[in-house]
């Protein structure tokens, strides 16, 4: 008797169908599909919701030393700092690119400015109000200093660093020194 060659299929298709059967009951991924995550639109009436970022966004004061550029401005904050090694008080200063919507900053303008989202490659501030104008007679224009303690005072941020002696009042008189007992 001769084998056919359905005969010889049939006998090799039993022990091959395990295998076909163990991938086609293996559960199948799932297919997600990448969505753009986007802030939900703020219905008409409702107060728009901030974030915690947008309510703790860094303020600096500084001086603008440049105004050439449209909309744009170069405001340089001074600070002082302590050299790590030779403890020497050391003032640093760095330039912030400011975006000015408006261009009423001029140079030797003293601005307080704010951190934003980035507006150019090297801009991620903007300027937030012009507090004193170049020019302006020197006892009239606040100190740099001044104005960053009103600031602090006006976030909450003033905290006590070092504790501060107390000095005796105008009207009290000095304390007689103790007497020993001989």
């Amino acid at each position: 008797m001769a084998k056919t060659p359905t005969a010889t299929r049939t006998a090799k298709t039993p022990a091959k169908a395990p295998a076909k059967a163990a991938v086609v009951a293996r559960p199948v991924a799932r297919r997600t599909v990448a969505r753009k995550r986007t802030a939900p639109a703020a219905t008409p009436g409702t107060v728009e919701q901030w974030t915690w970022r947008r309510l703790r966004r860094k303020t600096k004061v500084g001086v603008v030393v440049s105004a050439k550029m449209a909309k744009t401005v170069i405001v340089e904050v001074g600070r002082q700092r302590e050299h790590p090694l030779y403890k020497k008080v050391i003032r640093v200063r760095k330039r912030f690119a400011t975006h000015d919507e408006a261009g009423d900053a001029k140079a030797g303008d003293l601005v307080r400015i704010q951190e934003s989202r980035p507006f150019s490659a090297t801009k991620r501030w903007r300027l937030v109000e012009v507090i004193s104008r170049a020019g302006e007679a020197g006892a009239a224009a606040p100190r740099v200093a001044d104005i960053e303690r009103a600031l602090e005072e006006a976030e909450g941020v003033v905290q006590i660093l070092a504790p501060e002696r107390e000095e005796p009042s105008v009207g009290s008189a000095p304390r007689p020194p103790e007497e020993q007992p001989e």
